[in-house]
C-alpha cells in the first residue's frame, strides 16, 4: 500500500550542539537586529523553538525601554496554550508577566509584559489606538498562514511605524514563508534563518489509487501503531470527516501489540477548550492516542509524544463567489510548505513515520505554497477596516498580497446596503459602531440598528447564533428553532457546546451595549420579530420558493439554493436565508426564517422593477411584450402586453430593427435612396459617415425616439417623414455638397432627367438610351472628381448594349462597331457617324 524513503528536517547543523533547542544560539543576533533595525524577518524550521524562546528572550531587552511585546497567533488554542507555557517558564500563572487576550477572553494584568493574541484582537486594537500606545514590539507569529488579520494588522503596524511610532519593532515568525517577499514589503529588512530541531521521518507514499478517506486513514493507523510505539497525528480537511474516521477506527482498533489501549481524539478550532486540552495533554502510560486533526495542529501547537504522521493531503478553505454574496466550503490539496509542516510534526522528539495518502507522482504536482486567504475570502470585514484606516480606494491600499478588485468592489456594495459607508466612502455612526463590536458587519449592523428599535437582546441572539456552530444541528434550518431552544433547551436536542459559546457571546455582547435580556412576548411575534431582523442582516438573502413542492428556491440574487428534503420549511414562500454554501450547483441552505409576504412587500416594494421581453409579430407588423416584475432577480409575476408604453417601445425597437433592419421604420423609395448616395459618398469623404445600417441602429434614439417620445407601435413610426430625421443628422452645407457630389439624377444632353443608381461596390450608374447621350464629350465626375459616372447604354428597345466609364474614349472607339451593328438590327434609328455633333433626343429618324 506504501512504498518509502527516509528524509531529514534538519537542513543546518546548529552553531552550538548543547543548546536544547537549535534557536537559542540566534536569540542574541534577533536581539541585536531589532535594536539595529525597525524590522525582522525570521524563517525558523518546524522544532526550532521559535515561539516559545524568542519571546521571553526579548522580554529584558534594553531597546524596548519598558515597552510591552504583542504577539500574534493565528488560532485561538494556540494562544492559550503558549501563553500559559511561557508563564509556566517563568514560575507564574497566566495573566502576571504573560498574558493572553482571545475573543471574549482576556487575562491580563497591569503587570503583564507579552499579551499574546488573535489576530483580529490587534486590528481592532489598531483602530483605537493607531500608535499602539506602550507597545514596543509585535510579533507575528506563523505567518505562512497568512490570515487576513494577519496581512490586515502587518499593513496597519507598518503604516504606524512610518507614520506614528518610528521606535516600533516589528517581527515576522514563520517556518516556510517567502522571506524574499516578507522582507521587502518590511522596507528591505533583515531575515535570519534558523534550522530546525527534528529527527529523520520516513515518508511513506500510497502506491495505489486512494480507497474512501476514512478506510485509507484506519489501514494507515493500523500501520502506524504496529510500526512505532508512540502516538499517531492524523491530518484531515474537516470535523465531518474526523468523525467518520472516528467511528472507522473505534471498529479498527481497541489496542496495541503491546496491550496499551488506544485513544482516539478530535481536535478541531471549535471543540471545547477541555476537549482540545486533552488531545494536546502529555503522553499517558499504557494509553496510546490517535490525534484526529485538522489543520489547527499544523503549526503553533507542540504535542508530545507524536512519532507518526498520517496525512490526507486535503484541507477545507473558503471560496467567496462575488456575484451570489455566498461562500463555498471547497475541500483542496495542500501545499508542499503544509505537507512538510505535517510531516514535521513526527520528528520533534525521536525519528518518525510520514504516511501521505497520496502517490508520490503527485507530490510534484503541489503548489509551492498555500494561496493567501486574502485572495479566497468575503472582504466586507476587511474592506470595513481599510475605510476606517482612511484607505477608500483599492490602489490605496499597499497589499502584501492583492486581491481581486472584484471581491474589493464586492465588499463594499455591502457596506453600502448595510450603509456602513456612504457614497462618499466615508464610515457612518453606525459602521463605526459596528466596526467596534468586532463583529461580522451584516450582524453588527443588525445589532446596532436592533438596540434603537427596541430589539437589541433578539438581536444579540441571534448573532451569537450565527457567529457559532449550530447548535441544532439536524433539526431544520429555521433560525427561530434555535430561539425558542434558548428559552427552553429541555424541548430540542440542542448541542451543548455551541449552546454555552452562543449564550455567553451574546451576554458579552449585551453588556457591551447596556442591553437588557427580555422574554419573547410570543412565539408567534418571536418568528416574526426574527424575519424583521434578519431582513437588516441579510438584505441580499431574500428568497423565494420556485415551485410548491419542492425544496429549491432563488435567491435575490439569482442564485438557486435548497432545503433538505425534509425540512418543514420547505412549503414556504419566503425566507431570509442567514446560512447557505455557495456550490455552483444548488447551494445548502443551513439556517433561514420564514417571512410572510406583507414582510417581504413592505422591505422590498421600493427595489420592485419590471423587464420586459419583446416579440415582433410579422403578420400583424406589430411588437408585443411579456413583463415580468422582480425584486432582485427574483420573478413575482408575469403579463403579456399587446399595446406598449412609449417607455417600453424605446426599448424594444432597437432590438427588432438590429433583426429586421430599417425596413421596419417604413422607409420610402426616396429614403432609401437617399441612404444609399449618403453611404457611397462617405466612401471618399469622411464627412458623411454615421448613416450605416449599424450606427443609425445604435443611435435610433438620438436621431429619431428623443425627436418623437410618445411613440408606442411600428403603425405611428411609419407615418413619420424619416428621411427628414435622416437629413437632419447633417447640416446645410453637405446636404448641398451631396446634391452635387452624389446627386440623385443625371441630366441628359437631351434635357431628360434619369436616376442614377448607387451600389456601393461597383459605384454609380445610369442606364440611358444611347441617342440620349449625343453631344456629352466626357463621362460626368463624381465624388469631388474622384468617380466617373458608369453609362449603361440601351438600344431602342431598351436593351444593354455596352457599358462604360469613359464616353469620350466609347465615342472615339468602340462606337464605330456599335452603330455598325445596330444599323443591321434598327435601320429606322439614328446611328450617325458624328455623333457628337448629332441633336441629342429621339433615337427614330424623322421623316422629311
Amino acid at each position: 500500500m506504501f512504498s518509502g524513503k527516509v528524509a531529514s528536517n534538519a537542513l543546518l547543523i546548529c552553531n552550538s550542539v548543547t543548546s536544547p533547542l537549535p534557536i537559542s544560539a540566534h536569540l542574541t543576533a534577533i536581539s541585536e537586529q531589532l535594536e539595529a533595525h525597525s524590522n525582522l524577518v525570521l524563517q525558523a524550521q518546524p522544532g526550532a523553538g521559535k515561539s516559545t524562546q524568542v519571546p521571553l528572550h526579548l522580554l529584558g531587552s534594553s531597546w524596548l525601554q519598558g515597552q510591552r511585546i504583542l504577539m500574534l497567533e493565528p488560532r485561538r488554542l494556540a494562544a492559550k496554550s503558549l501563553a500559559t507555557y511561557l508563564a509556566a517558564q517563568l514560575g507564574e500563572t497566566v495573566g502576571q508577566r504573560v498574558g493572553y487576550q482571545v475573543r471574549h477572553e482576556r487575562k491580563i494584568s497591569a503587570n503583564t509584559q507579552l499579551e499574546i493574541v488573535t489576530e483580529g484582537i490587534l486590528t481592532r486594537r489598531l483602530q483605537s489606538d493607531p500608535e499602539l500606545t506602550g507597545v514596543g514590539l509585535v510579533i507575528f507569529d506563523e505567518f505562512h498562514e497568512r490570515s487576513i488579520h494577519s496581512d490586515l494588522g502587518l499593513m496597519f503596524c507598518l503604516e504606524a511605524q512610518q507614520g506614528l511610532r518610528d521606535d516600533l519593532r516589528l517581527l515576522v515568525m514563520s517556518a516556510t514563508i517567502d522571506t524574499e517577499q516578507i522582507a521587502r514589503y518590511l522596507l528591505q529588512a533583515p531575515v535570519i534563518e534558523c534550522p530546525g530541531r527534528s529527527f529523520e521521518v520516513a515518508e511513506h507514499y500510497l502506491t495505489q489509487k486512494a480507497q474512501r478517506l476514512d478506510v485509507a486513514v484506519a489501514n494507515a493507523v493500523v500501520k502506524a501503531l504496529q510500526h512505532d510505539q508512540g502516538d499517531v497525528l492524523v491530518f484531515l480537511p474537516g470535523a465531518g470527516d474526523i468523525r467518520r474516521a472516528q467511528r472507522q477506527l473505534s471498529q479498527a482498533v481497541s489496542s496495541d501489540s503491546l496491550g496499551n489501549s488506544i485513544q482516539v481524539l478530535p481536535l478541531y478550532g471549535s471543540l471545547p477548550f477541555e476537549q482540545q486540552q486533552r488531545a494536546i495533554s502529555g503522553p499517558v502510560s499504557g494509553v496510546r492516542k490517535v490525534i484526529l486533526a485538522t489543520n489547527i495542529a499544523e503549526t503553533s501547537l507542540t504535542i508530545e509524544g507524536i512519532t507518526s504522521v498520517i496525512d490526507s493531503g486535503l484541507e477545507r478553505q473558503n471560496s467567496y463567489d462575488p456575484k451570489t454574496g455566498l461562500t463555498r466550503l471547497q475541500t483542496l490539496w495542500i501545499s508542499k510548505a503544509s505537507a512538510e509542516q505535517r510531516k514535521g510534526r513526527a520528528g520533534r522528539t525521536q525519528a518518525g513515520q510520514c504516511y501521505r495518502l497520496w502517490r508520490a507522482s503527485e507530490q510534484a504536482s503541489l503548489a509551492s505554497y498555500q494561496v493567501e486567504q486574502i485572495c479566497l475570502e468575503d472582504l466586507t470585514a476587511t474592506v470595513l477596516d481599510l475605510h476606517l484606516w482612511g484607505l477608500t480606494q483599492y490602489q490605496q491600499v499597499p497589499w502584501l498580497s492583492a486581491p481581486n478588485p472584484i471581491h474589493y468592489e464586492a465588499a463594499k456594495r455591502v457596506l453600502l446596503m448595510l450603509k456602513l459607508i456612504d457614497d462618499t466612502d466615508r464610515v457612518t455612526p453606525i459602521g463605526r459602531k459596528v466596526a467596534a463590536l468586532g463583529m461580522e458587519p451584516r450582524l453588527g449592523a443588525m445589532v446596532i440598528r436592533a438596540q434603537s428599535q427596541g430589539q437589541g437582546w433578539l438581536a444579540c441572539q441571534l448573532a451569537a447564533i450565527l457567529s457559532e456552530r449550530d447548535m441544532l444541528v439536524g433539526q431544520g434550518a429555521e433560525l427561530g428553532l434555535r430561539v425558542m431552544a434558548w428559552h427552553e433547551p429541555h424541548d430540542f436536542s440542542v448541542n451543548q457546546a455551541p449552546f454555552s459559546a452562543v449564550k455567553r457571546n451574546a451576554s458579552q455582547w449585551a453588556k457591551r451595549l447596556d442591553i437588557k435580556p427580555q422574554a419573547p412576548s410570543s412565539m408567534a411575534q418571536l418568528q416574526q420579530d426574527i424575519g424583521e431582523l434578519l431582513l437588516q442582516a441579510y438584505p441580499d438573502r431574500l428568497a423565494k420558493l420556485r415551485h410548491a413542492g419542492k425544496p429549491d428556491f432563488t435567491l435575490f440574487t439569482g442564485k438557486g439554493v435548497q432545503l433538505a428534503d425534509d425540512d418543514p420549511l420547505c412549503g414556504t414562500d419566503w425566507l431570509v436565508v442567514a446560512d447557505a454554501d455557495g456550490q455552483n450547483q444548488g447551494g445548502r441552505i443551513y439556517l433561514a426564517q420564514a417571512l410572510s409576504k406583507e414582510q417581504v412587500m413592505s422591505h422590498y416594494q421600493h427595489l420592485q422593477t419590471e423587464q420586459a421581453s419583446y416579440v415582433y409579430y410579422a403578420s400583424r407588423e406589430t411588437i408585443g411584450a411579456t413583463v415580468t416584475a422582480f425584486i432582485g432577480k427574483i420573478s413575482l409575476s408575469q403579463q403579456t402586453k399587446r399595446t406598449l408604453t412609449a417607455e417600453q417601445f424605446a426599448e424594444a425597437l432597437p432590438l427588432f430593427l438590429k433583426e429586421h433592419g430599417l425596413a421596419l421604420l417604413g422607409l420610402s423609395a426616396k429614403g432609401k435612396s437617399w441612404l444609399t448616395r449618403v453611404r457611397w459618398l462617405a466612401q471618399y469623404d469622411p464627412r458623411f459617415t454615421g448613416f450605416s445600417e449599424q450606427v443609425l441602429i445604435d443611435d435610433i434614439a438620438s436621431w429619431l425616439l428623443d425627436y418623437h417620445p410618445s411613440l408606442c407601435s411600428l403603425k405611428q413610426l411609419q407615418t413619420l417623414d424619416v428621411l427628414s430625421l435622416l437629413k437632419a443628422r447633417i447640416d446645410y452645407q453637405l446636404l448641398n455638397e451631396l446634391d452635387h457630389q452624389a446627386p440623385s439624377h443625371y441630366l441628359a444632353p437631351s434635357g431628360k432627367r434619369i436616376d442614377i443608381e448607387y451600389d456601393l461596390d461597383t459605384g454609380p450608374k445610369v442606364s440611358v438610351q444611347l441617342q440620349e447621350l449625343f453631344g456629352e464629350l466626357q463621362s460626368p465626375k463624381l465624388a469631388f472628381g474622384q468617380v466617373n459616372l458608369c453609362f449603361e447604354l440601351l438600344s431602342p428597345a431598351r436593351r444593354p448594349i455596352q457599358t462604360t466609364s469613359d464616353l469620350g474614349q466609347f465615342w472615339q472607339g468602340s462606337y464605330v462597331e456599335v452603330a455598325k451593328d445596330m444599323r443591321g438590327r434598327y435601320p429606322k434609328h439614328r446611328w450617325p457617324e458624328e455623333p457628337l455633333t448629332e441633336k441629342p433626343g429621339r433615337s427614330i429618324k424623322r421623316k422629311h
